[in-house]
C-alpha cells in the first residue's frame, strides 16, 4: 500500500477543505430548513434549537415535532432514554451507505444531554482512518470499544444548547476525497468515530464505520441467513387459563410473538427473517378463543411468513436428555411429540426443514441427542467458531460416537449485532446498519481471497436467542440495507443450508459439559420410564393418542428450555406429570378372588378383568402357574367396554394332582402389563372327577345286578304255581338194610319201580246261571 501522510498533516488539510464544503453545505440546508419550517436558526446562545453560523444543528425530531427523517424515507430511530449524568451521541444516518470516489457523506448525529444542567459550547468531532480494516476481530474491537479513543478528526461542528433531558440533531457532511481515496484505494470499511467534546474533553464517543467501495472492486456476495426462534412461555398443565392468557398477551399487537411474526413477513424491499417455530405453540395458539392469537398462528401457517422451519414440538432441551443418558429410542420419544398435539392441527407441508436447536453451546453428546430426535440439521449458536477467523459458511458435519451429525453454525458476531436490534436497543438502526456491513464485507473480502481454494458461495447464518423481541421498523431498515448492499443478499435458511460444507477448520467441542440450568437427570429419567410405560399402555386404546395424548403432553412440558427459567416450576410440572401417567396405568385392574379346586382333567378358569377407562380396551389374559402339574392351554383377548368388568375365562388342563399358585397377567397389544399382577390359588385334584365317575358307574352296575338277582330268586319261590293241578309228590321207598343202592359203589341198580298213575280228578261242572231276575 502507498505511504500515506502524517495524521498531523492530514488533519490539518482535511480539516481546511471540510471546513469550506461543511460551510457551503451548511448555507444550502439552512435555507431549505428555513424555507420549510419557517424558521430561521439564532446563533448560539439564544434560543435551545439553534446553531452558529455553519453549524448544522437542530433540536431533535423527538423532542421538538419535526420530521423524523429526511433521508432515503427511512424511519428514525427513536430519541435515545436520558442516561442520568451523561451525554451521549448517536448515528441516525449515513448517506450514502457507501461512499465512492468523490462522493459527500451525510451524516446526522443526535446529541443527548442526561445532565440536570444545560450543555453549552460542546462540539461534535468526525474522525475517519484512512487505512481499511483488516480483520473481523479488529473490527470487533473498535466497535465494541467503550473507551474514548477517537479515529483522526476530519471536521467538527458546534452543538447548540441542550437543555436537560432533550436532544439535538447535529449534521455533518464528509467529502471522501479529503481521505485521499481514489479508485485505486484499497476497498473496504475504514474505523470513524463520533465524539462530543466540551473544553477539549471527551463526553461520549461512538465508534462506527465508513463502508468504501471503488468502482469494479467490489468482491462477490456472501449468502447472509438470519433465524429467529418462535418459542412460547413454560406451558403448565394444571393451568391452562394462565397459559392462554399469557399467549394472548405475547400475540398482542407489541407482544414479542406478534412481533416476530412481523419480523418475519417481508416489509418493502426487506426480505425479512426466517423463523424457526415450535409447533405445539403455532396448535396452541390456532385453537385459541382469542381472535387475535388464531390470526396470529393463521399468518405463520398461510404463507404470509414465507420462511418457516419446525422446531421438535415444546422446544425439548437436547442438553438435559443427552446428559440423563437416555437411549436413542428415548431421546427420539421425548423430541417426538408432535405426534401428540391437540386438536386437528398438522405442522404444515411448507415447514419441510426440521431444526434442533440446543440451548447454548452443545456438547458432543447433545450433537449425538440431536441425531436421536430425528431432525435434520442441528443449529449451533454458540460455538464450532471458524479459526483463525476464516471464511466460512454456515454448514458443516460433526462426528458423534452415533456418527455425523449435520450442523448449521452462527456467525456469532452476526448474531450478536443482529440480536442488539430490540426496543431497548442502545445502537441505532444506521449503527447497527453499518456495523454490519462492515463485517460483510470483510467476509466477502476474505471469501475472494479463498476464491482459489474452491471458498466461494460463502452462506453464513445469524441465529437469534430464545425470547428476542425485535424493534420490527428497525430490523426491517437493517435488513435492507445488508440486502442492497453489493456484498451481501439477505437469503432464506433454505439457500444456506443447501450451500455445501466448507473444509475451514473449526474449533472442537467438550464431549460433555453440563449446564447447571439443565433438568437433573434422575427427574428426565423419571419422565422418560413414565412416558415409555405409558405409550406401551396406551395401546389398549383403539386410538392410543385420544388415550393418553393429554398425559404424554404432560410428560413433554417439563423438558421445554423455557423451564430453564423458573426451576421450581418445573420441578412441580414434572411431579405432576409422573402422576398423572401412574392414574392413567391404573384404568384396568384384576378382581381378586377364593382358591378353586379342579376335579377335571380341564377346564376354564374365569378371570374378572375391571376397565375404569374412558375408551374400550383390548387385553389379553395370561394365567402363569408356578407348578407344571396345571399347564395353561390359551391366552385369551377380549374387548372390555369402558367402565364395566369382564369374565375371561382360560382353558387349563391338569397334568397331576396338587396345589398351584397362578399369577394373573394382563397385556396390552404392545405386549407390556397393564394391571397390577394378581394371584389366587388352585386345588388341582386330577382323575377325582374319573374315579368318581366309576365308583357311581359301579355302584349303579351293584344294585342293577342286585335288583336282577332278586328278581331271579322271587321267581324260583315254592309258593309261586302255575295255573295246573299238580299231583302230590310220592317218596321213594327206603330200601332195607345191607340191599345196595345206586349211591354203593359196586351195587346193581336195580330198576326203580314206575310211578302209580295219579288218580283222576273229578270232571269240571259247568257254573249254575243266575237266577232271572239277578240278570236284570
Amino acid at each position: 500500500m502507498p505511504a500515506r501522510p502524517s495524521e498531523a498533516r492530514r488533519v490539518t488539510v482535511s480539516r481546511t477543505a471540510g471546513a469550506l464544503a461543511a460551510l457551503a453545505g451548511l448555507l444550502a440546508a439552512l435555507l431549505v430548513t428555513a424555507l420549510v419550517t419557517g424558521v430561521v436558526a439564532l446563533p448560539s446562545g439564544g434560543t435551545p434549537g439553534t446553531s452558529d453560523g455553519g453549524a448544522s444543528s437542530v433540536e431533535d425530531a423527538g423532542t421538538t415535532g419535526l420530521p423524523a427523517s429526511t433521508l432515503d424515507g427511512s424511519a428514525e430511530a427513536a430519541p435515545a432514554a436520558p442516561q442520568d449524568g451523561e451525554v451521549t451521541v448517536e448515528l441516525l444516518d449515513a448517506v450514502p451507505a457507501v461512499a465512492r470516489p468523490g462522493d459527500s457523506v451525510a451524516l446526522t448525529a443526535r446529541v443527548t444531554n442526561g445532565r440536570d444542567t444545560a450543555l453549552e459550547g460542546a462540539d461534535v468531532d468526525l474522525g475517519v482512518h484512512w487505512r481499511p480494516v483488516s480483520s473481523r476481530d479488529d473490527l470487533a474491537a473498535w466497535a465494541e470499544d467503550d473507551s474514548t479513543t477517537v479515529a483522526a478528526e476530519q471536521l467538527s461542528e458546534p452543538v447548540d444548547r441542550i437543555a436537560p433531558g432533550k436532544s439535538t440533531r447535529v449534521r455533518l457532511t464528509l467529502q471522501v476525497d479529503i481521505l485521499d481515496l481514489g479508485s485505486d484505494a484499497a476497498w473496504g470499511p475504514r474505523e470513524m468515530s463520533l465524539a462530543v467534546m466540551a473544553d477539549g474533553t471527551p463526553l461520549d464517543v461512538l465508534h462506527t464505520f465508513l463502508l468504501f467501495a471503488p468502482d469494479g472492486a467490489t468482491p462477490d456476495p456472501v449468502g447472509v441467513s438470519v433465524v429467529a426462534p418462535v418459542t412460547g412461555p413454560p406451558v403448565d398443565a394444571l393451568d391452562a387459563e394462565a397459559y392462554a392468557s399469557d399467549l394472548a398477551g405475547l400475540t398482542a399487537d407489541g407482544g414479542r410473538l406478534a412481533a416476530l411474526a412481523d419480523a418475519g413477513t417481508p416489509s418493502g424491499a426487506s426480505p425479512g427473517v426466517s423463523l424457526a417455530a415450535d409447533p405445539a405453540l403455532v396448535a396452541a395458539a390456532s385453537a385459541s378463543a382469542d381472535t387475535a392469537t388464531a390470526a396470529w398462528a393463521t399468518r405463520l401457517t398461510d404463507g404470509s411468513a414465507p420462511d418457516v422451519a419446525a422446531l421438535p414440538a415444546f422446544d425439548p432441551d437436547l442438553g438435559a436428555l443427552a446428559h440423563a443418558d437416555l437411549s436413542a429410542g428415548e431421546t427420539a420419544a421425548a423430541t417426538g411429540a408432535d405426534a401428540v398435539l391437540p386438536g386437528p392441527w398438522q405442522t404444515p407441508e411448507a415447514w419441510d426443514i426440521t431444526l434442533a436447536w440446543p440451548q447454548g453451546r452443545p456438547d458432543v453428546a447433545t450433537m449425538a441427542a440431536a441425531r436421536a430426535a430425528s431432525v435434520d440439521h442441528v443449529l449451533v449458536s454458540d460455538g464450532l467458531s471458524p479459526r483463525a477467523g476464516a471464511a466460512a459458511s454456515a454448514r458443516t458435519a460433526v462426528a458423534t460416537p452415533s456418527g455425523k451429525v449435520s450442523a448449521l453454525v452462527a456467525d456469532e458476531q452476526l448474531s450478536d449485532v443482529v440480536a442488539g436490534i430490540t426496543t431497548d436497543a442502545d445502537a441505532t438502526p444506521t449503527e447497527t446498519a453499518q456495523r454490519l456491513l462492515a463485517d460483510t464485507a470483510l467476509l466477502a473480502m476474505q471469501q475472494g481471497a479463498a476464491g482459489d481454494e474452491g471458498q466461494a458461495g460463502v452462506h453464513v447464518l445469524a441465529a437469534l436467542p430464545r425470547g428476542w423481541t425485535p424493534d420490527v421498523a428497525a430490523l426491517h431498515q437493517v435488513l435492507e440495507a445488508l440486502d442492497a448492499a453489493d456484498w451481501s443478499d439477505v437469503v432464506p435458511l433454505a439457500e444456506t443450508i443447501d450451500t455445501p460444507a466448507t473444509d475451514t477448520p473449526r474449533a472442537d467441542l467438550p464431549d460433555n459439559d453440563v449446564d447447571d440450568a439443565e433438568l437433573a437427570p434422575s427427574a428426565v429419567r423419571a419422565l422418560a420410564d413414565a412416558h415409555r410405560s405409558v405409550t406401551s399402555f396406551a395401546t389398549v386404546a383403539a386410538d392410543p393418542v385420544e388415550l393418553a395424548g393429554s398425559v404424554q403432553r404432560s410428560l413433554a412440558l417439563p423438558l421445554a428450555v423455557a423451564y430453564r427459567d423458573d426451576p421450581e416450576a418445573r420441578d412441580t410440572a414434572v411431579s405432576s406429570a409422573v402422576a398423572r401417567a401412574d392414574d392413567l396405568r391404573q384404568g384396568i385392574t384384576v378382581a381378586d378372588r377364593d382358591t378353586v379346586t379342579l376335579i377335571s382333567d380341564s377346564g376354564d378358569l374365569p378371570v374378572l378383568v375391571r376397565n375404569d377407562l374412558d375408551v374400550d380396551a383390548t387385553v389379553t389374559v395370561v394365567l402363569r402357574p408356578d407348578d407344571p402339574r396345571l399347564k395353561v392351554e390359551t391366552r385369551p383377548t377380549v374387548v372390555i367396554p369402558a367402565g364395566q368388568s369382564s369374565n375371561v375365562p382360560v382353558q387349563v388342563r391338569a397334568i397331576g394332582s396338587g396345589n398351584v399358585e397362578i399369577e394373573v397377567e394382563v397385556l396390552a397389544p404392545s405386549g407390556a402389563s397393564v394391571a397390577e399382577p394378581a394371584d389366587f390359588a388352585v386345588r388341582v385334584r386330577a382323575g377325582w372327577e374319573t374315579v368318581g365317575t366309576a365308583v357311581v358307574a359301579a355302584a349303579i352296575g351293584v344294585l342293577f345286578v342286585a335288583g336282577i338277582w332278586r328278581t331271579v330268586r322271587r321267581g324260583r319261590s315254592p309258593r309261586r304255581t302255575t295255573g295246573e293241578v299238580v299231583g302230590p309228590v310220592v317218596e321213594p321207598p327206603t330200601p332195607p338194610a345191607g340191599i345196595p343202592t345206586a349211591a354203593t359203589p359196586g351195587a346193581d341198580t336195580p330198576p326203580v319201580p314206575e310211578p302209580a298213575a295219579p288218580a283222576e280228578s273229578p270232571a269240571p261242572t259247568a257254573p249254575t246261571a243266575p237266577p232271572e231276575n239277578d240278570r236284570a
